[in-house]
């Protein structure tokens, strides 16, 4: 009877272990364009190339980070880039879709993130978070029109 348990529990763990690559197999190909964009997003931020806000933000955007106060608006998200990429360097990061769900011309996307950065004073740190986006697709191109999140509390 151990040994049956054993094996069983040893199946589940395996399922378990597999579950996590599966969700990103299984995205449709509208799925992975945005699943694309929200990558290529991360790699601009990373790069310091603050074109994405022009390019990939809807005018009527509102974002509600945590910490923050209140919504924020394009404008405010500008500034407060400028800001953030002079003093903090993002040095690697890694995202890991939820999920992707797509009704005609809008789409929310969950995710999970990880980033290892460095403050202007060479502190490094390795955090961990969560962002729902809300997409708005208009003549064709995807755009952010919301999104929630942030870095997960620290331990």
């Amino acid at each position: 009877m151990a040994h049956r348990l054993a094996c069983v529990g040893l199946a589940l763990a395996g399922l378990l272990a597999l579950s996590g690559p599966a969700v990103a197999q299984t995205l449709s190909p509208e799925q992975q364009e945005l699943w694309s964009f929200e990558q290529k997003q991360w790699q601009m931020e990373q790069d310091k190339d603050s074109s994405w806000i022009e390019t990939m933000v809807h005018p009527n955007l509102r974002y509600w980070g945590v910490g923050m106060q209140m919504p924020q608006d394009k404008a405010s998200l500008a500034r407060w880039n400028r800001y953030t990429n002079s003093g903090t360097t993002v040095l690697e990061h890694e995202i890991f879709p939820i999920s992707a769900t797509i009704t005609g011309n809008i789409a929310v996307m969950q995710y999970h993130y990880q980033i290892a950065r460095e403050n202007y004073k060479k502190e490094r740190e390795t955090v961990t978070g969560h962002y729902t986006d809300v997409l708005l697709k208009e003549n064709g191109t995807w755009r952010f029109i919301a999104w929630e999140g942030g870095d997960d509390p620290k331990k």
